[in-house]
């Protein structure tokens, strides 16, 4: 790996993410490395050693035994990464680091993948630090599946940084990713709605990998810990929530594409009911091993109320996300309290209400955008 290049990347990069973030990062070690690293306990006087250490740890050993810890630990690793994501892409468009684009290109593309992942690496130590020491509380005390999905999981949300990095400043590649070995496309029928199919197809390929696994994941670990529970119906509405956190990003994407490049379709005479059709079209080929997944395991009623739980949820994710703007640390803040929210609600059995609900909220935050729009036009 060549230094000439890792070195420029880390001082720009790693360097100016903690100097702009030390009120993050100080927020974080209070909140999270206070209290998961060990805990007190106050009154010991009635415990055995074991105990001690047990109620010391039990911030950390809940982050990965309870579903909930582990969700909570995920998604602290996950917002750690958006931010870091998106201060390199906003870094990247100032002018004093143009000079990059030339000098990065002219390195071999897995060699500029490598100094881009050491660079993420670095940009990721302090939940590299929590991961590390979640493992080996997980490896010590016997749970043995979430320590795996962690390093899985680091591991993965590294590397896709690594990789978006390095195809943003590529530009060669991105000509070449976008002309090469998809010709076979050009004949196909393209509905309207089908158009963010094709730029996955074409561009985010990696990213609907990583999106995946991180699904999966997350669906076999949940399922495998509530194993006396594959009957309730809630544990349905948890997965289908976890499915539908996982693809925040792709439906920050396919936000981003509509606003760059189907701003004319705005202009067109389609009623609300057939936006909602076309976008639920349009997620149901997104989420389609998900949702078979729900068929085949929940059955019927089970399976059809995790299919309306996941649509719901993703429509207004994504209909909040048109109100709000392509502000990504408001929509991720947003996202998460509502995620909390119906997470209980879901607790308290009222999954398909919770399902019901959320159409109609997404039906009318569209309504009252559509006409905002129009108002403004006019």
């Amino acid at each position: 790996m060549s230094r000439s290049l890792t070195r420029p990347l880390i001082k720009i990069f790693a360097s100016g993410f903690y100097r702009e973030n030390t009120g993050l990062l100080l927020t974080l070690f209070i909140l999270i490395f206070i209290n998961f690293f060990y805990t007190n306990v106050l009154n010991q006087t009635h415990l055995t050693h074991e105990e001690l250490i047990q109620n010391a740890l039990k911030l950390v050993i809940s982050s990965v035994s309870e579903p909930l810890g582990v969700i909570l630990l995920l998604s602290v690793f996950f917002i750690y990464s958006l931010k870091s994501w998106q201060y390199v892409g906003k870094r990247l468009g100032n002018m004093d680091v143009q000079f990059l684009f030339y000098s990065i290109n002219s390195a071999p593309w897995n060699r500029q993948l490598q100094s881009w992942f050491v660079t993420q690496f670095i940009i990721s130590i302090p939940i590299l630090i929590i991961g590390l020491y979640a493992v080996i509380v997980g490896v010590v005390f016997g749970y043995w599946l979430t320590p795996f999905l962690i390093i899985i999981y680091l591991t993965g949300i590294i590397t896709y940084g690594a990789y978006h990095y390095t195809t943003s400043v590529s530009k060669v590649l991105a000509e070449s990713f976008e002309t090469g070995n998809i010709t076979w496309l050009g004949n196909w029928h393209k509905p309207l709605f089908s158009l963010f199919l094709y730029e996955i197809v074409a561009r985010k390929r990696f990213a609907y990998l990583v999106t995946k696994l991180v699904s999966f994941a997350g669906v076999v670990l949940l399922f495998s810990v509530f194993n006396e529970l594959h009957t309730d119906v809630r544990i349905f509405g948890v997965i289908a929530l976890w499915v539908a956190l996982s693809h925040v990003i792709l439906l920050y994407q396919e936000n981003k594409f509509d606003m760059q490049f189907m701003r004319f379709a705005r202009n067109f005479p389609q009623r609300q009911y057939r936006l909602h059709i076309q976008k639920m079209i349009l997620w149901i080929i997104v989420l389609l091993p998900e949702l078979l997944w729900f068929l085949v395991v929940g059955g019927l009623n089970n399976g059809l109320t995790g299919i309306l739980l996941t649509m719901s949820l993703l429509l207004l994710f994504g209909t909040v996300l048109k109100i709000i703007g392509q502000r990504m640390y408001y929509y991720l803040r947003l996202t998460f309290g509502l995620s909390i929210s119906f997470l209980l609600i879901n607790l308290f059995g009222l999954t398909l209400p919770l399902a019901m609900t959320n159409i109609i909220a997404a039906w009318a935050l569209l309504y009252l955008y559509r006409n905002r729009l129009v108002m403004e036009e006019a």
